[in-house]
């Protein structure tokens, strides 16, 4: 019985012994199943092994996820690191040196992809939650198919085993689009004043844009490649490949900061702009947290859809997103963001000209063909030309005569609207929203011209904010008209109908007039002559 206690507790305290010893103890990797790395699968290799005790790994030697020897030759054959790994013959040599260069972000990354490239198969496939490794050094290389959409492959890692969770050390950029609203928005939401989701033009008008790109963590990568892919919609002719400016910038603003065009080519293919940099690591002082912003007009033109559902605009932006591979970017190496958009409306108003006498009638308004008007800004300082019944772009007015009048002859062509036979109607495509005047130049036979302009308002109901859903109904929620004060109709189909009334018959003077100073002085002269009648009558009466 004394033998048998004697052998246990020996035993006992061999174990406790052999505990306390270094050796090949196993620690836990925990795969996170949730947040940015929840889609994402890792194999791991091993690439150094040893004894660990207190977190220190000794007695190194090749670990069986890595052809040492292989590895090893490409470590001296490289022309920029080699020499750090001249003196080098054994594993052991090589995690010393790697040891005291722990710190130098550019000579592991470099080591991380010689490893990946001299990997084994013998790897160990790690699942969402806990798995259980040899201590040792191991590549974690992200199998992942596919990573999603504004994500990155995560960074192959070399780290001493102990009980650890994988961390995303890969960043990924983002990327917005901006369009400037000149008129009914001016705040400043930190994007610059009237910069946000949704805008109005008239047609032939040049609409400022601003892709917003931010500046991810590049460390990981040896280069970085950088692409913008925007696409306007067919209403809008894209700029001159050299009016386009790239800028580095502390916010999303543009303002004082600096021009970085130079790093960036430019290519202009249909409606789509791409705007890209093979490496964005060699722009000088850009950092983590900084934008790039593209900066450039489009011009709204005769294809620009009216109303809903607008003239969306997207970009996407495409990155380096596998830090294993050499960050030059081919399609198996880069990733997108997912799209953002913007939204450009623009307007049509309809004009129906009528008999006033019958503007009330039970049958509708007798319309009036053969009426001219001129379209004219708000402060009737240029005149609307017109092409195929759409908004071109403003001209001068022609110079009035002697008498301080534009003759009708002087009007140009194509400035000129006529109401037409059996409807009316006149109409302009591709107003923004806005005051306009409308200037009658010929009336109808047989009916009186209209004596002033007839001022338009044309307001739209758009979402200026940075929130947009993306859906456009929600971004243009309603259109308002008035005539000379009046109410027309409008709605989100972009179309603001108004009519205009002409009278027939003589045209009295005005009150206060110089016509009615005629008809006062006519009245007295008339009742004066009463008087002197009616008293010479009365005495001839009494003479007799």
């Amino acid at each position: 019985m004394k033998t048998m206690r004697k052998t246990l507790a020996l035993l006992i305290v061999v174990v406790m012994i052999a505990a306390m010893l270094p050796g090949a103890l196993a620690a836990t990797v925990t795969v996170p199943s949730d947040g940015i790395l929840q889609n994402h699968t890792f194999t791991a290799y091993q690439i150094f092994a040893g004894d660990e005790a207190n977190g220190v790994l000794s007695n190194i030697v090749w670990g069986s996820g890595v052809d040492g020897t292989a590895l090893l030759t490409a470590l001296k054959a490289d022309t920029t690191h080699g020499n750090l790994f001249s003196a080098c013959t054994e594993a052991d040599d090589v995690a010393t040196v790697l040891s005291s260069s722990a710190s130098d972000t550019t000579l592991v990354n470099w080591f991380i992809k010689q490893a990946n490239t001299n990997k084994t198969a013998t790897g160990t496939t790690l699942n969402a939650g806990a798995n259980t490794l040899d201590t040792g050094y191991y590549l974690f290389v992200d199998t992942s198919t596919t990573v999603d959409s504004g994500s990155a492959y995560n960074a192959s890692l070399l780290q001493v085993v102990g009980n650890i969770t994988i961390k995303a050390k890969t960043d990924a950029p983002t990327v917005e689009k901006k369009v400037r609203e000149d008129d009914q928005y001016n705040k400043n939401d930190g994007y610059g004043s009237g910069y946000n989701d949704v805008a109005d033009y008239s047609m032939g008008e040049s609409v400022p844009f601003h892709l917003i790109g931010l500046v991810p963590d590049m460390t990981q990568f040896d280069t970085y490649k950088y692409i913008f892919h925007d696409t306007l919609s067919a209403g809008l002719t894209p700029p001159a490949d050299s009016s386009i400016k790239v800028y580095l910038s502390n916010d999303k603003a543009v303002g004082d900061d600096t021009d970085v065009t130079g790093s960036f080519s430019c290519t202009i293919n249909g409606q789509n702009i791409t705007v890209s940099c093979e490496n964005l690591k060699s722009i000088q002082n850009i950092a983590k947290g900084m934008y790039i912003i593209v900066k450039y007009t489009a011009v709204l033109n005769e294809n620009a859809v009216i109303g809903l559902n607008g003239n969306p605009n997207t970009v996407k932006l495409e990155y380096s997103n596998k830090p294993d591979q050499s960050g030059s970017g081919d399609t198996n190496n880069t990733g997108y963001t997912p799209e953002d958009k913007v939204i450009v409306f623009t307007y049509q108003l309809n004009t129906t000209k009528i008999d006033g006498a019958t503007a009330e009638s039970e049958n509708g308004p007798t319309k009036l063909k053969d009426a001219k008007f001129v379209l004219l800004n708000s402060d009737a300082s240029k005149v609307a030309k017109i092409s195929n019944g759409k908004f071109a772009n403003w001209q001068d007015l022609p110079t009035a005569g002697t008498d301080g009048k534009i003759s009708v002859e002087s009007w140009p062509s194509d400035s000129v609207l006529i109401s037409a036979e059996t409807t009316g109607l006149f109409s302009v495509a591709g107003l923004d929203d806005g005051t306009y005047k409308l200037r009658e130049i010929v009336a109808p036979q047989g009916y009186n011209l209209l004596s002033e302009d007839v001022v338009v308002v044309i307001d739209a109901n758009t979402a200026n904010g940075q929130a947009w859903n993306g859906t456009a109904s929600d971004a243009l929620t309603g259109l308002n008209v008035t005539a000379g004060g009046k109410a027309g109709t409008g709605d989100t189909s972009g179309i603001a109908s108004i009519t205009i009334a002409n009278n027939s018959g003589a045209t009295l003077p005005t009150t206060g007039g110089m016509g009615t100073t005629l008809f006062y002085v006519l009245g007295s002269v008339l009742v004066i002559g009463a008087v002197v009648l009616l008293v010479s009558k009365k005495r001839m009466n009494a003479a007799e």
